[in-house]
């Protein structure tokens, strides 16, 4: 793809994929293909401080195309979004989109939960202004479709996608949030018509399915509101027609522990969104279809019925066009 050059442009290096390491990564348990893309390096300042990104660009794309950010999850970086084992490379190359992987302030972003244990929170670091700026920054380098933005993370990175939906809605067409719900204590005003999806486990120790303490071990780190009331917070706002459409996905794997259901309202704000929930019953703080990177007791279960990266990016596919474009 053509794109202007910039001086704030890294070295190109490749990554080598390496074994999961935090809890946040989305993987779908499939490997990339042998020679994964480059990733390039970017530098942009915002806040008095500089701020980092990385561009996974599969060849042979011809403009404009859709843009696809992914937020790790708290201790994780951009490079691992971007290469790890997992969907997010095979989907770009399938489905013909660049992917953009910022980095977090010391690995963990503000999401807007009070808590002191992470410097992004305690000093409530613009992590909404820096991912608007990078935008911006992405949209002058590369032929970026702006009617197909869409954001994605899971546990800390969901929170956060969480929260732009909420602040930079006239920015962002659509957001997937896994295993994530929205702050207590985050004011969520919708600026646009973003479509959402949030995806949870009713039996997740860490982010709770009923809302409450956000809990790692005996560390406390916030509280969360019910699923439901956070999928609530963008529908009862909406002006979604009808009820929403139910569907139970087949059980694919009985001995998962799991099953879902996903629940989807159409035609919202005169056709300008979608919403859609899967709740995952006995699934815990992972990605469905992805790794169990941790003992269940941890963290636990996997479901094995379907893939939660490929849901998502058929979410974004079906998410009405923003036609906003609107950019600082």
């Amino acid at each position: 793809m053509t794109r202007l050059p910039r001086a704030s442009r890294a070295s190109v290096f490749s990554l080598a994929v390496f074994a999961l390491t935090t809890i946040a990564c989305a993987s779908t348990g499939s490997r990339p293909s042998n020679n994964p893309p480059e990733l390039e390096q970017y530098t942009v300042w915002h806040d008095f401080q500089e701020r980092t990104y990385y561009i996974l660009e599969p060849p042979g794309l011809t403009g404009p195309v859709p843009l696809v950010v992914s937020l790790h999850g708290g201790g994780g970086n951009g490079p691992q979004t971007c290469s790890m084992e997992g969907g997010i490379q095979e989907l770009a190359e399938r489905e013909g989109f660049v992917v953009a992987c910022p980095e977090g302030v010391e690995n963990h972003w503000n999401d807007g939960r009070k808590t002191d244990r992470y410097r992004a929170h305690r000093e409530d670091i613009d992590d909404v202004g820096f991912l608007t700026t990078m935008i911006f920054e992405i949209s002058e380098d590369y032929d970026i479709d702006l009617d197909h933005l869409y954001i994605t993370g899971a546990s800390n990175g969901g929170m956060m996608s969480l929260r732009m939906a909420c602040e930079a809605g006239h920015l962002v067409t659509a957001v997937g949030a896994v295993i994530a719900s929205l702050p207590a204590d985050l004011r969520c005003d919708p600026t646009g018509p973003v479509s959402v999806l949030i995806m949870n486990g009713t039996e997740d120790p860490l982010v709770p399915y009923e809302g409450g303490q956000v809990r790692f071990l005996r560390q406390e780190l916030g509280e969360v509101i019910h699923t439901r009331e956070a999928f609530g917070t963008f529908v009862n706002r909406s002006k979604c027609s009808g009820p929403p459409e139910v569907v139970w996905l087949p059980d694919l794997d009985p001995n998962d522990g799991t099953i879902t259901y996903r629940e989807t309202f159409e035609d919202c704000l005169d056709g300008k969104a979608i919403y859609t929930i899967y709740t995952i019953e006995g699934g815990g703080h992972t990605m469905p279809g992805g790794a169990q990177y941790s003992p269940k007791y941890l963290i636990g279960r996997v479901s094995r019925d379907f893939s939660g990266a490929e849901a998502i990016w058929d979410f974004f596919e079906r998410a009405p066009p923003s036609g906003q474009q609107y950019l600082p």
